[in-house]
């Protein structure tokens, strides 16, 4: 049995599984501070996400599954700046020290770790509030890159093609699918199908390092298509025209959703952490060679237009829709894209 933090840290998350060696770290955990060492020209990069039970995943989550998304959601944050990862520091507030949880926790965020050479080099944990009672996760990511290479959002122009990673929509379904708010009818496949793609989102850190030098703007999908890309638009100062009919859906969201609903998800539903970015013309077809070089597949949705607005479109025609990504403390009337005709 656990008897206090510092022995969990110790039988959890201080193996070799998970704290393994890398050159760029010359002392990782059991001293004040993690020291790191980059390469000469390169540069870090950083991002830190916190996941808290009843807001990004359900009381009774598998903690094998949690492990491995608690990673990879900030591991996304690298890929749309187009890093490579280092390393990575975890902060946990849980209510108990639940041995079965924290044994199959750590499994899964080693193995993503292991994944993607990413070792765990220090953090934190400490007791839930009493009033609370409930869990959360803070990773903060580090990664390199070259000096003055990173992928912005603010390097979008007007011309400039709009293109997303994968498909949309699936971890909103996958998210339903767990709180039993989904078709009662849909087969064990597709569901299984959507689960994964709510705990396990697929790692863009290839695809990120391949646009560094191909794309103008990115931004990784986590709060839903038309919040995300609202952040390329202000930074950029531009506008867009998304061609709702070419939005990339799942055969699983297909079959789980009606049409409507099937759209709602793949501009608001948020938790799919692909890669939204823009690409001039000159280098689109270089882009689509690289990505498909790797297995990624990538659909052109829009494209880049003056003004600072959003216009939705379908086959071709301006529709007026309101859309709206996640965003905490905002009540949603506040989060609403504003719409052209």
């Amino acid at each position: 049995m656990a008897s206090d933090e510092f022995d969990i840290i110790r039988r959890f998350f201080n193996s070799g599984e998970i704290a393994f060696p890398i050159p760029e770290v010359g002392l990782g955990i059991g001293d004040d501070c993690a020291l790191l060492r980059p390469a000469t020209g390169m540069q870090l990069a950083m991002s830190m996400d916190i996941l808290q039970e009843g807001v990004h995943f359900l009381p009774d989550a598998d903690p094998y599954l949690l492990g491995k998304r608690t990673l990879l959601v900030n591991l996304s944050d690298l890929a749309a700046m187009g890093a490579r990862p280092l390393c990575f520091t975890l902060g946990l507030c849980l209510p108990a020290a639940d041995e079965v949880w924290l044994g199959s926790f750590s499994k899964g965020l080693a193995q993503v770790a292991r994944e993607h050479n990413c070792p765990l080099i220090g953090g934190d944990l400490s007791a839930s509030s009493p009033v609370h009672g409930s869990k959360t996760l803070c990773v903060q990511v580090h990664g390199e890159l070259p000096v003055d290479s990173g992928l912005r959002r603010s390097g979008a122009k007007v011309g400039d093609l709009i293109y997303v990673t994968g498909s949309l929509g699936d971890a909103a379904a996958g998210l339903q699918v767990l709180s039993n708010t989904c078709k009662e009818s849909l087969n064990e496949e597709h569901r299984a199908a959507l689960v994964d793609a709510f705990f396990v989102p697929e790692s863009r850190i290839e695809a990120g390092l391949m646009l560094r030098s191909l794309a103008t703007s990115c931004i990784d999908l986590s709060d839903g298509l038309a919040s995300d890309l609202v952040h390329i638009l202000r930074a950029s100062a531009v506008g867009a025209s998304i061609a709702l009919d070419a939005l990339p859906l799942s055969v699983a969201v297909r079959a789980a959703h009606n049409e409507a609903e099937q759209r709602q998800l793949a501009i608001s539903g948020g938790d799919d952490y692909e890669l939204c970015f823009t690409v001039g013309s000159k280098n689109e077809e270089a882009m689509q060679r690289a990505l498909g070089s790797i297995g990624v597949p990538v659909t052109r949705i829009g494209i880049i237009t003056e003004g600072t607005q959003v216009q939705w479109c379908e086959f071709g025609e301006p529709i007026a829709l309101e859309a709206s990504g996640y965003k905490h403390f905002h009540a949603a009337s506040e989060d609403l894209v504003q719409v052209t005709h």
